[in-house]
């Protein structure tokens, strides 16, 4: 199998063996095969691993070739065929036609603004302005000139009348991204906005009618910003009629091919001197058993950097980045120590890596966290102990855990 990797990368293998032992089984997969079977097989479970495998073949399919719609399912710019994107696809056929008020969740890089476009593109408001607004990147003593505008002579520097960005976006979608991102003062000017659809330039005094669909988004979750006193409970109210909650790339890695050849596809025609053809088999499965933490937009910059460092024609394991094959290195070094050595260090590693994904999935609540386990909360804070994991340390890494220090 190894040595025909090197003739046709692309390749997809499923082993059968009737000596099968779990020492081959991991060899095989360690090598990249799809999957192993064991004699003896009934048909349908033959014909459930062969079919798999077309799928996942079809998933990695040539770049050069011009896919159909049904082969490249997707929603405007929005990849995937997961039953979670499925579903939001549908909600956004459903929303769109109306003006109610969208708010979009979902961490960094999961694709919020992308679909804050769709909900436009499929309005009736489509053949006007979709405005976007990053509210955490607007300084507050510029935040009502830029949104509002401003009269000739409201202030130092003020030479002519400006037409705010909610003014600009009239007659479409104005979307504000990070909303969550505003100081409780712009919040109180930004919810007479929604509430009214009326602004006032700076240094006027005449109220302005604007005709605009909102769409917010944030990054953090609003139940606990309202908690915290980080979102004022009346602006939330309005703006979260409607909830789209994006999903994390780690709960939808059956998209990863799909996204990989998606990206692909960009950067080679935007790179025509390279002339790579796909990814392989193996290097697809390594980018579905990492937990891409920068979500989609990770993988978007990890599949230029691959095609940028790749010397052959198909993408390997060797062009993507030491986090994401780290941990197939690790694997293959534990094969040189003795197995219970080896079992003891990959469990204890997955255990950790375990407990820090649900700890960050249940907001750092002990009890939620345990109950989600199945095990008390004395358990898992022993657990917690024996990883090294102290929840304070969210507070000073910004809600991620390193590994802890060894000898």
């Amino acid at each position: 199998m190894r040595k025909s990797r090197v003739i046709a990368p692309q390749s997809v293998f499923v082993f059968i063996t009737a000596y099968g032992t779990v020492d081959m089984a991991v060899e095989a997969m360690k090598a990249g095969a799809f999957n192993f079977i064991e004699k003896p097989f009934t048909f349908d479970r033959l014909l459930d691993v062969v079919d798999g495998a077309l799928e996942f073949r079809k998933s990695i399919a040539l770049v050069d070739s011009e896919p159909s719609a049904d082969e490249l399912t997707q929603f405007d710019n929005i990849v995937g065929t997961s039953p979670i994107m499925k579903e939001i696809y549908e909600t956004i056929r459903r929303v769109a036609p109306t003006d109610t008020n969208v708010m979009i969740i979902g961490e960094s890089g999961t694709g919020k603004e992308l679909v804050a476009q769709g909900i436009h593109n499929h309005s009736r408001r489509k053949a006007m302005r979709f405005v976007p607004v990053n509210c955490g990147a607007l300084p507050e003593n510029i935040f009502e000139s830029e949104l509002f505008g401003h009269e000739k002579g409201s202030f130092t520097g003020a030479h002519s009348r400006k037409t705010g960005l909610v003014e600009f976006a009239n007659g479409g979608t104005f979307f504000l991204d990070e909303v969550c991102a505003l100081s409780p003062v712009l919040q109180v000017k930004l919810l007479r906005m929604v509430q009214d659809r009326k602004i006032r330039r700076v240094g006027g005094e005449k109220l302005i009618d604007v005709d605009v669909r909102i769409i917010s988004a944030t990054n953090v979750d609003p139940d606990r910003a309202l908690k915290d006193n980080i979102l004022r409970e009346d602006l939330y109210y309005r703006l979260k009629v409607i909830t789209i909650k994006m999903p994390p790339l780690r709960e939808r890695l059956e998209d990863i091919p799909l996204l990989c050849y998606h990206f692909l596809r960009k950067y080679i025609k935007l790179n025509p001197g390279k002339k790579v053809k796909g990814i392989s088999p193996e290097s697809v499965i390594l980018l579905q058993n990492y937990s891409w933490p920068g979500n989609v937009r990770e993988l978007q910059n990890v599949i230029e950097s691959a095609l940028a460092l790749s010397k052959g024609e198909w993408i390997t394991p060797e062009d993507l980045p030491d986090s994401i094959d780290g941990q197939k290195r690790v694997i293959k070094g534990l094969f040189k120590e003795p197995i219970k050595d080896a079992k003891n260090k990959l469990i204890s590693s997955f255990e950790r890596e375990y407990l820090i994904t649900v700890l960050k999935d249940q907001d750092w609540n002990i009890s939620k966290a345990a109950k989600f386990c199945g095990v008390d909360r004395r358990t898992l804070q022993r657990m917690l102990r024996r990883h090294h994991i102290n929840i304070d340390d969210r507070l000073q890494q910004g809600g991620t855990l390193a590994a802890p220090e060894t000898a």
